[in-house]
């Protein structure tokens, strides 16, 4: 049977009989289709990515100094580790061949994929970081494109799940002082910090709309919350005793039956270009024992940490791994920036060292102020600035004069005085010149500023004197 329905200016004809065939073909359709692939976003995450701790440095090779630790863990206590390098290393110098620039940053990624594999670590990622030799954390994170970083280290920390995250001491110190590695470490600690937030890159842990399909643009991640967090470092002095716990490299592994520290020169060895041309012979003999090189430096020196954050129950000197707990804690938001009130005006230290004051109290790291005072590293013959910064609270200007107090043989460059105006913020700086011989000690210089009959700061910051390589402030 048919019968006419006038729809609009349309007239539609429907057949009765072919009516219950539609019902049935659809009824069909429903009890033939598949599951919603959307649902494939609750399935569980990819457990090859997992780790128990991400190590995260700005280039390869910078992972040996806790190596013979990353040994420990992996060998005798089980524990996974993954490893981030923020560049490939191509501003190096390479002790094998006449390679260099951008061929090196290919070398330089061969020599550190076999150096962690060696000591079972396959899940590597490199970050997108430029090699920047300097002292000036503030330059790297320029170079590096820090937010396009920080995206891409968050993506790894919220793939690997990390209970402990270890990483370079975000600090001016003196010694090699490179700016990546300060940047590696800055740039960790905000990992830390945010890789638990679901509003910080959010694509990043929105399901994806059809998994079953290419081409999602969304990942499918989920928030995560490292627990701890440890910095290392390399400066001229020690600055680590009570700052957190710390692990021999002598020790022998019952596994492995030989010491961690013997591990850890076995896989620098892999970096040949940064020095690391030593035989596994050589390493299995005990020839360095006495050597005077990187690689016998890990057979002898502590892994010396120093304690950043924990978010479980944990004293500064406790294991690494004391308190964490195995299946992850909630996210804990950290402090957050702050700025700071001045009732009068007022002179500080300018940056790099101002942005570290500003850091560690947005990061919670208020204790950092306390491991390492003012200090850099000049070489012979050259000269450093000491940058400042003046706060002006009134209502008028107010002119600044300085005055500077430095040891012997260093030439202070003159400054005139400056106006401040009202509520802002002025940024000057006083040039020292070096003098071309070693002095010994630390040597300490005192800037002082006043306006008019009233102090308003000073600033003590002390330098160490070089003959070698020092890095341009």
């Amino acid at each position: 049977m048919m019968r006419s329905v006038l729809v609009g200016k349309m007239v539609i004809v429907l057949c009765a009989a072919a009516v219950p065939t539609l019902c049935t073909n659809t009824t069909l359709a429903q009890k033939t289709a598949g599951p919603d692939a959307y649902l494939w976003n609750n399935r569980q995450l990819d457990p090859r990515f997992k780790a128990d701790i991400l190590v995260v440095v700005a280039h390869p090779d910078d992972e040996t100094m806790v190596s013979a630790y990353l040994a420990r863990e992996i060998y005798d206590n089980h524990k996974k580790v993954a490893v981030v390098y923020g560049t490939r290393g191509e501003g190096s110098n390479n002790n094998v061949g006449p390679e260099q620039s951008i061929a090196m940053r290919d070398i330089r990624e061969i020599e550190g994929r076999s150096a962690v594999a060696s000591l079972g670590i396959t899940n590597v990622w490199f970050l997108s970081g430029s090699d920047n030799p300097n002292q000036n954390v503030l330059t790297s994170l320029d170079r590096w494109g820090d937010g396009a970083c920080l995206e891409e280290l968050i993506r790894i920390v919220r793939l690997t799940r990390p209970s402990v995250i270890l990483t370079f001491l975000p600090d001016f110190t003196t010694g090699e002082n490179h700016s990546d590695h300060q940047a590696a470490g800055v740039l960790a600690t905000e990992a830390f910090d945010t890789a638990g937030d679901p509003t910080v890159f959010p694509a990043q842990v929105s399901p994806a709309e059809n998994p079953d399909k290419n081409m999602n643009l969304t990942e499918g991640l989920r928030p995560w919350q490292p627990e701890k967090l440890y910095y290392f470092y390399n400066p001229t002095h020690d600055i680590f005793e009570g700052q957190g716990p710390q692990y021999s490299s002598s020790e022998i592994s019952p596994s492995q039956h030989v010491s961690y520290g013997l591990l850890a020169a076995e896989a620098f060895s892999q970096h040949q270009t940064q020095g690391g041309a030593i035989t596994k012979e050589d390493i299995r003999n005990h020839t360095l024992a006495s050597a005077k090189d990187e690689g016998a430096d890990l057979t002898r020196e502590r892994v010396k940490l120093i304690f950043g954050k924990s978010l479980v129950q944990s004293a500064i000197t406790d294991d690494v791994f004391a308190g964490v707990v195995p299946d992850g804690i909630p996210f804990q938001r950290a402090p957050g920036y702050t700025p700071d009130h001045f009732a009068a005006p007022a002179m500080h230290i300018g940056d790099p060292w101002n942005f570290y004051h500003d850091f560690w109290k947005a990061h919670g790291l208020e204790h950092l102020n306390n491991v390492v005072p003012l200090e850099i590293s000049v070489k012979v013959g050259g000269g450093f600035w000491i940058p400042l910064i003046v706060d002006n609270p009134f209502d008028r200007p107010v002119q600044i004069d300085l005055s500077v107090q430095a040891p012997d043989g260093w030439k202070v460059e003159p400054t005139a005085p400056a106006t401040v105006d009202a509520h802002s913020r002025y940024y000057t700086r006083v040039r020292i010149a070096a003098p071309d011989t070693v002095l010994p000690g630390w040597q300490q210089f005192t800037v002082a500023g006043r306006s008019g009959d009233e102090a308003v700061g000073t600033v003590t910051i002390r330098a160490e004197l070089s003959n070698g390589w020092v890095a341009p402030q």
